[in-house]
């Protein structure tokens, strides 16, 4: 499975932020790396997970990825940069709660 960032927005605007969902994809059947991979290029993970909270209890976590062209690990760096969300939340997944919500 391909990476759903290839593909581009069909809203026309101005924004610099974009938000896509997707499954992930695994790297290899049997493993637990990811594939971050694209046509012309790879997303590498930078820094360490964040924790996101909700009244006051970690129900997720933030990841940093940077884009590079080319194949790693000989890449090159690029201005384009990817947070990546995910629910770790027991709870919230068995209640359907991993779909976008304002958590205010």
């Amino acid at each position: 499975m391909g990476f759903c960032f290839s593909d581009k927005s069909a809203l026309q605007s101005g924004d610099l932020e974009w938000y896509f969902f997707c499954p992930k994809g695994k790297k290899y059947s049997t493993g637990g790396r990811f594939n971050r991979s694209t046509e012309v290029g790879y997303w590498k993970t930078t820094g360490k997970d964040r924790a996101v909270e909700h009244k006051n209890r970690v129900v997720g976590m933030v990841k940093t990825l940077v884009f590079h062209t080319g194949k790693a690990p000989k890449g090159d760096r690029t201005d384009w940069v990817m947070h990546e969300f995910r629910v770790d939340d027991k709870e919230m997944v068995d209640e359907g709660s991993s779909q976008v919500k304002n958590f205010d």
